[in-house]
């Protein structure tokens, strides 16, 4: 990051440029370009591991809601 001080960075996709069509495809190029912006914004492995860290603890929470309404 550029200023290793500052918390409140804020992430815009202007960059990252996707694509309509196979959405297997598109989650492997959105992935690979957030990485690639990451790392151009001097994200350390620990700041990139944090941020897959999150990733999947939103995706965990929004799985288990829905097994919550599913089972309803």
């Amino acid at each position: 990051m550029q200023d290793k001080q500052d918390d409140n960075v804020v992430f815009t996709f202007d960059s990252i440029i996707v694509s309509g069509g196979n959405p297997e495809a598109l989650a492997v190029n959105l992935a690979r370009q957030f990485y690639q912006q990451m790392r151009k914004q001097e994200f350390d492995q620990k700041q990139i591991l944090r941020v897959a860290t999150e990733l999947v603890s939103c995706l965990t929470a929004s799985l288990e809601e829905y097994r919550k309404k599913v089972m309803r």
